[in-house]
């Protein structure tokens, strides 16, 4: 055998045991990484707590310029501290504080390293600067956060709006809705609608003066919210939006007529219960709903009778709150000769916890009058047909022939 075969040899002989300490080699080196980066993470961790505990007691000075912000700014990690102890404060403070801290914002030169960051940093980095300037509540940030929007990174644009929200500035609310006008703002209707609910929550003139001159489905989200953000000062706009052509429109409209006077809000809702749409009719019934006024019972009464399952489900949870007039309900429901109404009714007050009381009342022997004998029988017989699963119960039809 030559030299080069016993080599050859020597060498696939020795290749298990290369494979092994390859192997075995970088283990240790993935191991030695991950507790080494763990480590580093350890140390970080201990030098923000030991530093935050440091700004933390020295934060009234930092406020009042004791401490120059030289001593902080410069460094990274004791100005993220200040940063996020200074955003927290501003979230929590009445107006007059909050604008003395907004003042140490612009007077340390916080706020111009905050924006700098959002216009061009990277990455979480940039998005981080933006939340930040939303929840610093300043005029100055609207113009970076308005640029972000046309960002071609959707997470950008997301932050963007989020922060824009978070200022719960009117003014913040302008380029969200010019976006929306022209259809540019690709992003998710949910966080536009919240933001814009944050922005006209303490000035709904501005939002009613857009939603008159929007059309499509900016009218749409626009009404949602309107609908959230509604006050008894709105009414009259909620009357208008109940008369819109658009079937979202007036179920916003139906949401928000809940908060608007007694007088006006019973007829408006009385109407959309007999919209020709279903999930308007139900916004109705739940706005109902939350008036809780005996002058609601006509028209829930009506909407315990309607051809959808969820209306009639929410007009008879509406109905089993008013105790003191259950058996006018309870009589009427047994009049109608509706089967789905009885068990509607009955479902609810047995989620309520009233089923038994009533059936107790009914039974009292002091009570012989012929109603309540005639309700007890229709009640009873009622119960039995809603948990039967047979195709046709003779005993609902002995009830209703």
């Amino acid at each position: 055998m030559g030299l080069m075969e016993s080599l050859y040899v020597w060498g696939m002989a020795s290749l298990p045991a290369q494979m092994i300490v390859g192997g075995l080699v970088a283990t240790a080196a993935l191991a030695a990484f991950v507790y080494g980066r763990r480590a580093l993470r350890k140390m970080r961790i201990r030098r923000y707590d030991a530093l935050a505990l440091r700004v933390h007691a020295e934060w009234r000075e930092i406020v009042r310029g004791s401490i120059p912000p030289d001593s902080w700014r410069n460094d990274r990690m004791k100005r993220r501290i200040v940063q996020s102890i200074i955003v927290q404060e501003i979230g929590a403070a009445s107006d007059k504080d909050r604008a003395g801290l907004q003042e140490f914002l612009r007077s340390s030169g916080l706020l111009t390293l905050c924006i700098a960051q959002a216009r061009d940093g990277h990455g979480w980095g940039r998005r981080r600067a933006m939340l930040a300037l939303g929840a610093m509540r300043v005029p100055e940030a609207l113009a970076v956060l308005s640029e972000a929007l046309d960002d071609w990174q959707l997470d950008t644009r997301l932050t963007a709006v989020r922060a824009l929200g978070l200022t719960g500035l009117p003014a913040a609310a302008e380029p969200i809705v010019e976006s929306l006008m022209v259809e540019g703002l690709k992003v998710p209707l949910e966080p536009v609608t919240n933001a814009l609910a944050r922005c006209y929550g303490a000035c709904a003139d501005g939002l009613l003066s857009v939603i008159r001159r929007a059309h499509g489905q900016t009218r749409e989200m626009l009404a949602r919210v309107a609908a959230e953000i509604a006050t008894p000062g709105m009414a009259d706009e909620m009357l208008l939006l109940a008369g819109d052509g658009r079937p979202e429109v007036r179920a916003c409209a139906a949401r928000g007529l809940a908060a608007a006077p007694l007088t006006l809000a019973v007829p408006a809702l009385a109407d959309l219960a007999r919209d020709e749409v279903w999930f308007v009719r139900l916004r109705a019934t739940a706005a109902l709903d939350t008036l809780k006024h005996p002058r609601t019972i006509p028209i829930l009464l009506e909407a315990v009778r309607d051809p959808n399952r969820m209306v009639r489900t929410r007009a008879a949870a509406a109905l089993s709150q008013f105790e003191q007039n259950r058996v006018e309900i309870l009589n009427n429901v047994v009049q109608s000769r509706d089967r789905y109404a009885l068990h509607s009714i009955i479902s609810a007050l047995e989620l309520a916890g009233g089923f038994e009381k009533v059936m107790e009342n009914l039974s009292d022997p002091l009570r012989h009058d012929e109603t309540a004998e005639r309700l007890l029988e229709a009640l009873r017989e009622g119960a039995a047909g809603l948990w039967s699963t047979r195709p046709a119960d003779p005993v609902i039809e002995s009830v209703f022939p």
